[in-house]
């Protein structure tokens, strides 16, 4: 049969792999492997509530490599991959303790009013109690299976500023930025995992 051109590139599978809603941040997400046959689970803490949606941004840093006698872009020579950046940011409409200690970077101290826990800031940040073993965007596709993304070894570094206003919803915004383990090989790339459903799941 000779090849023709399709007008549309929509398929039988399109109406299953839409994206739909916000989707949801999770913080310190992990599979765990069934034992006895049994299925694995995933297990996570929800960050909380957001508002305006999430956003992950992905972007590799290129080195352009100039050579004489090339005056185009040369397969393979002219663009060399020398790092990347990942990030993970939501606007997130409601304030917890969680999110305090979390993405703020503060630790609780002795309140003068029982009634209350009080925060404060700290003086540095440390990879034991501010870096979070990953944050993650888990999404869900019109089929119903998720989507899910994984930045590891993540730390906010979005400044925390709120503008409440009558008859308005307060938001604020957080921003979790992947970065590499020291004891890996290579410090030129990132662990980002996304997990795609298979078709069979």
């Amino acid at each position: 049969m000779p090849f023709s051109f399709k007008k549309h590139g929509i398929t039988s599978e399109t109406v299953k792999k839409l994206l739909l809603g916000a989707g949801v941040i999770y913080k310190n997400l992990t599979y765990t492997a069934g034992t006895g046959g049994a299925a694995g689970s995933w297990s996570g803490t929800v960050l909380g509530a957001t508002s305006g949606g999430i956003t992950y941004h992905h972007e590799i840093q290129w080195l352009e490599v100039e050579v004489d006698g090339a005056t185009v872009l040369v397969k393979g020579v002219s663009r060399q991959k020398v790092g990347e950046s990942a990030y993970l940011e939501g606007a997130m409409t409601e304030i917890t303790a969680d999110i305090l200690t979390t993405a703020l970077h503060m630790e609780a101290t002795t309140s003068e009013d029982s009634s209350y826990t009080k925060y404060v800031s700290k003086e540095n940040i440390n990879e034991n109690d501010d870096y979070l073993e990953n944050i993650a965007y888990v999404g869900t596709l019109s089929d119903g299976k998720n989507i899910i993304i994984i930045l590891p070894n993540a730390v906010c570094l979005e400044a925390f500023e709120i503008n409440p206003q009558n008859a308005n919803q307060t938001t604020f915004n957080v921003r979790f930025e992947c970065t590499a383990d020291l004891e890996n090989d290579t410090l030129n790339k990132l662990d980002v995992a996304i997990y795609y459903p298979n078709a069979s799941a």
